[in-house]
């Protein structure tokens, strides 16, 4: 597999912590960033390569690099696919596959990623029709329209603006009661074997947020790589703790895994902001990305280096009373 990009590559190799951030996403699809204000953001940072990975399309991923070569940012092309494996959801990301990319290796891809496009904005028209039949309507979707086609979490945050329901998790609700549904997804194996086609880079996504389904463990990870290639996993995360980081870095390591490392945000303070993830953490997937790093004289990453990790949870009154019985 050869990764393939036309945007002009780094020559000088990063500083071993110099920021980078691998995961964010704009308004085409669930965040608010617009791509331009995004790069300006990380600019300001002085975060200089990062990466668009917006769910299951990549309008603003052209902008996004085009821009981002104006201001000195390094924008890696890259997506958030939704996957289907275990007889559950799980989220991809795949780097270095341009959406205007004419190759012939890269068509298999595209085409997932169109189809999967395709089914989402017909699950957003016909949860908008269902909501405004049934007497509600959604005027704020006139305003998101002007950014592009909608996808289901648009008419699902416009329900909330226009004061038909408090939270996502209530808008969702009300669509299936409705009739519809907001989701759709393509098998791990198909993604996997059209990206690596496509000289595309495949890093499974915060594997360990149980929100989205039980958190991969070893024997979780060792089944899905029987069954795709999987590149690695997303091991620096928002909510990770130095625990965790130390966990699913292990995983990778022991497995010959690329690891990834992404903040994940949808906006200024949305969850959180563009995140400055040290280039050392990620060397071998951004050298897979023909990002060149310099390698650190020390370990590469050790539990207290991110000033930004998440606390250790405070441990439940039965657990700390079982601990001070032990110690």
């Amino acid at each position: 597999m050869t990764y393939h990009d036309t945007t002009p590559p780094i020559q000088t190799p990063l500083a071993p912590d110099a920021p980078v951030d691998l995961h964010l996403h704009t308004f085409v699809s669930d965040g608010i960033w617009h791509p331009r204000d995004l790069v300006d953001r990380l600019d300001q940072e002085g975060i200089r390569v990062a990466a668009v990975c917006d769910h299951d399309n990549q309008r603003s991923v052209v902008e996004a690099i085009e821009y981002g070569q104006r201001r000195g940012v390094h924008v890696i092309p890259g997506i958030e696919m939704t996957i289907r494996w275990d007889e559950r959801q799980w989220h991809m990301l795949v780097y270095g596959i341009r959406p205007d990319d004419e190759r012939e290796e890269a068509k298999p891809f595209l085409d997932v990623v169109a189809r999967q496009d395709a089914v989402f904005q017909e699950l957003a028209a016909d949860a908008r029709r269902r909501v405004e039949l049934s007497g509600r309507p959604i005027p704020t979707l006139r305003t998101l329209e002007i950014h592009g086609p909608l996808m289901p979490v648009h008419v699902l945050r416009a329900m909330i603006a226009d004061k038909h329901v408090p939270r996502l998790k209530e808008a969702a609700e009300l669509v299936v009661e409705l009739g519809g549904h907001f989701t759709t997804d393509t098998p791990l194996e198909d993604v996997v074997e059209a990206a690596h086609k496509g000289g595309g880079v495949c890093i499974i996504a915060h594997p360990g947020r149980a929100d989205l389904g039980p958190a991969m463990t070893e024997e979780t990870l060792d089944r899905m790589l029987a069954d795709a290639p999987v590149d690695g996993i997303e091991c620096h995360y928002r909510s990770y703790t130095d625990k965790e980081t130390t966990f699913y870095r292990s995983l990778a390591e022991e497995r010959g895994l690329l690891i990834g490392t992404g903040s994940d945000s949808h906006g200024p303070g949305v969850p959180v902001d563009p995140r400055p993830f040290r280039a050392a953490w990620s060397a071998d997937l951004l050298e897979r990305l023909g990002i060149p790093v310099q390698r650190p004289d020390g370990p590469a990453w050790e539990p207290g280096m991110d000033p930004l990790v998440a606390p250790e949870p405070e441990p439940k009154p039965d657990e700390a009373a079982a601990a001070s019985a032990t110690s």
